[in-house]
């Protein structure tokens, strides 16, 4: 595993957690939902960077 994929990897797991938190502190729902589709998008590069 590169160092980017390292970074990338750290990135998303703090993507999930600022996710988990900011849905359990009954933040804005349309605010969840753009840091969830952000986290989903990042989750998808992570993985392509991953496989290739």
């Amino acid at each position: 595993m590169d160092l980017i994929e390292s970074v990338m990897l750290c990135m998303l797991l703090g993507l999930v957690g600022a996710s988990a938190m900011a849905y359990h502190a009954d933040n804005e729902p349309r605010d969840v939902r753009l840091l969830v589709g952000l986290t989903t998008l990042w989750g998808a590069g992570t993985a392509v960077a991953l496989v290739a």
